[in-house]
């Protein structure tokens, strides 16, 4: 199961969510800040967290702004005492999986965070992916890397070897390392692996 956080600066409202998800079966932790969240939590771990909108200093939307600029896989539901249809368009915009008012309705809740644990694995499993492309991208020299985007760009070996100004044996050879080191056996897998990762 997913680690769950809940940012709220009523101590209140942290109380009865904890008591409500306690009974659900989750371990909910509380903040009563998005600093102190932040100090605590690493972003890059798989989590859930749900997020009050309004709180002094950096309030939810800001701080949903700042796990999607950090790439976090946590996958975030609103919280709002006072919710208006702009602000849940706007959280949503913005990322969030969903909003909800308070107080909370308690099986709404159940599917929400059921949804948030799918989504949160998505997630991960999306930033293992770019991590897998990256690493394999930082293995190639900056001769292949060359080689690979104009392999990419559909070019036949005699066309791009004169662009480089290479022998086309040499080019093959570059080529050769290149599927190996991305681990592919043609350019359509190339094309597949490097495309499907760049959203």
């Amino acid at each position: 199961m997913n680690n769950l956080y809940l940012v709220d600066d009523d101590q209140a409202v942290l109380d009865s969510l904890t008591w409500m998800l306690t009974g659900l079966g989750y371990q909910p932790k509380g903040f009563l800040s998005a600093d102190s969240f932040l100090q605590t939590v690493d972003l890059q771990q798989s989590a859930i967290a749900i997020l009050d909108v309004q709180m002094p200093g950096m309030d939810g939307s800001a701080l949903l702004n700042h796990m999607t600029k950090a790439g976090s896989p946590i996958t975030v539901i609103m919280l709002s005492g006072h919710g208006n249809i702009a602000m849940a368009v706007q959280a949503i915009q913005k990322g969030a999986l969903d909003f909800l008012e308070k107080p909370v309705d308690g099986d709404k809740l159940v599917l929400l965070l059921e949804q948030a644990s799918a989504q949160t694995e998505q997630n991960m499993l999306r930033k293992a992916t770019r991590q897998a492309l990256a690493n394999k991208l930082a293995t190639l020299t900056p001769r292949e890397q060359e080689v690979m985007e104009k392999v990419l760009e559909g070019k036949l070996n005699k066309v791009i070897a004169a662009e480089l100004n290479v022998a086309q044996r040499t080019l093959e050879l570059h080529r050769q390392k290149v599927m190996q080191k991305m681990q592919v056996s043609n350019v359509a897998e190339l094309a597949f692996l490097m495309g499907k990762n760049i959203d």
